[in-house]
């Protein structure tokens, strides 16, 4: 159902006479306008004298939508006096353009809430129709009055309708103006690229890019959510690398790629089995074994683009803005998707509801509530990744299925990891000249550490390595750098074994899966304090 639909049903019932369509794209305003020229009659059981009034706000004038007559404003009575008088006294419909200030909105408020439920106004098959870029610009009892609709950015088939069009207008005027013709491309991948973009953005990005290049280009509708997301102050991220760049953490990638990615990219198969498709994991290890390198590189497996999110992304200091900035942000990422919603620090994010303080005046409780609706909401297409240290922190309710399937444990890098991450640093991320370095010994020696350390290790033996102006990084620079970096073992060791009992009380952890996972990293391990540590975790 579409929301001129709804609008309609929700009308004809009689829900009320004032609606919020919450949107901030100009062209459904234009949208809605040519609909109801054509439809009114059917969509609000109307007759033919049925007016449609455009109000301007910011100009403060009225205009006949059908005829174009502009009906002369009263300068001596307020705007709202005036929209009500003609709501009581004609049929017919007041379209309010565009709220998108406070003022905006007092202007508005009085005559909302007069005309919502009055009977005046309902015999007369009266509506007062707002848009407005958030319902929050209104306070809580007017929209209880009124029914809010948030419209959708966009829907496929609406962006394929726009591309498709733009396309023909712009082949056709090429070739009348210079006589030369032009093929645009508007494929699958452009309709995909292009989610989350309303409508007057993608039409905005198709014609930019063709006046880049005489066609489409997905980098400009990626460019164009890009900058949506910087205005909110998240971060879009196009994965480049895939789990080739993962060092190690076969077993992790291997679980991985069959029951996240195979049913993600292969959905028909996950139903064939009585599967649903995936809504998300956690990611739970020591700091700086890899777990948002590993998000990205799952992200490129899947296919999908990805945005990060982290708690100063939501958590804002005054009363109210926190549970309004969630909205914006689970709605649009919605509006985005399918994406990877990456979530680092997601305890800082999830704190169970018993240990949130007094002295927040009770955001926290609601945050954690809003993020629990999104998060098992049946209809969230996202694919949530969410990262942590501390998964003791986490309310409970987030780690049942339904809101994220599985808690999969990230532990430190074995012996074999620790030789595939020194590759990795040398050659893949980064291309480092090195001569006669046993990166066999140097595994061994840094049992315990984790992959970011490892990749200290590497940047910091280069850096030797150039102030000798020496022509390679070799392994007396290796060793150099390793004593100006120091790893308690023992610490580590103990971090596991609480790592592993925290595993242990959740339910929504494979216990086969952590059980061959100890077993994989212990026999990939060349340390003799292994087995003696293996046996505790058991």
């Amino acid at each position: 159902m579409n929301y001129i639909e709804e609008l309609s049903i929700k009308r004809r019932a009689n829900v009320t006479n004032v609606y919020i369509l919450e949107t901030s794209d100009p062209r459904r305003i234009a949208q809605l306008t040519e609909t109801l020229k054509e439809r009114a009659e059917e969509l609000f059981a109307a007759d033919k004298q049925y007016d449609i009034l455009l109000l301007d706000l910011q100009l403060g004038e009225f205009v006949n939508v059908r005829t174009g007559f502009r009906p002369k404003l009263d300068p001596m009575q307020p705007i709202h006096r005036q929209v009500y008088q003609y709501l009581s006294t004609k049929p017919g419909i007041i379209i309010a353009k565009y709220v998108y200030e406070a003022k905006h909105a007092q202007m508005l408020s009085d005559v909302m809430a007069a005309a919502s439920h009055d009977t005046a106004v309902y015999d007369n098959k009266s509506t007062l129709i707002v848009f407005a870029s958030s319902a929050e610009l209104f306070n809580a009892t007017l929209r209880r009055l009124a029914h809010t609709i948030t419209i959708p950015a966009s829907t496929p088939e609406e962006r394929r309708a726009i591309l498709e069009a733009q396309a023909k207008k712009l082949e056709e005027g090429y070739k009348q103006m210079y006589g030369v013709e032009v093929k645009i491309h508007t494929d699958g991948d452009l309709i995909q690229a292009s989610a989350g973009l309303d409508l007057h953005q993608v039409e905005t990005a198709a014609l930019e890019s063709f006046f880049k290049a005489r066609d489409f280009k997905v980098e400009t509708f990626t460019e164009y959510k890009a900058k949506l997301l910087r205005e909110m102050g998240l971060t879009y991220i196009v994965p480049t690398r895939g789990f080739e760049s993962v060092g190690g953490y076969g077993y992790v990638k291997d679980y991985i790629a069959k029951r996240v990615v195979k049913p993600l990219r292969n959905p028909e198969l996950a139903q064939r089995y009585g599967l649903g498709i995936p809504k998300g994991i956690l990611l739970y290890g020591p700091p700086g074994t890899g777990k948002s390198w590993l998000c990205r590189a799952l992200a490129k497996e899947i296919g999908l683009p990805m945005v990060s999110l982290s708690p100063a992304d939501l958590l804002r200091g005054i009363v109210g803005e926190t549970e309004a900035r969630i909205r914006q942000i689970t709605r649009l990422l919605e509006d985005l998707a399918p994406c990877v919603v990456f979530i680092d620090e997601f305890d800082q994010l999830t704190l169970s509801r018993e240990t949130t303080m007094i002295t927040d005046s009770g955001v926290s409780r609601r945050m954690v509530n809003m993020l629990l609706e999104w998060l098992g909401s049946e209809h969230r297409r996202s694919f949530v990744v969410g990262a942590t240290n501390f998964v003791e922190h986490i309310d409970r309710a987030f780690l049942r299925p339904g809101r994220l399937d599985e808690v999969i444990p990230v532990l430190p890098p074995d012996h074999e990891a620790r030789l595939e991450i020194f590759r990795v640093h040398t050659e893949v991320v980064r291309k480092v000249p090195v001569k006669d370095v046993d990166f066999n010994a140097l595994a061994n020696a840094t049992y315990m550490w984790t992959g970011a350390e490892i990749e200290k290790l590497v940047t910091e033996a280069a850096a030797l390595a150039m102030d000798e102006d020496a022509e390679a990084v070799e392994q007396r620079h290796f060793e150099a750098a390793m004593e100006a970096m120091e790893v308690n073992v023992q610490e580590r060791e103990q971090r596991l074994q609480d790592m592993v009992e925290q595993l242990k009380r959740l339910e929504n952890v494979n216990r086969r899966f952590l059980n061959e996972a100890l077993k994989f990293w212990a026999s990939k391990e060349r340390s003799d304090r292994v087995t003696q540590l293996l046996k505790s975790l058991r």
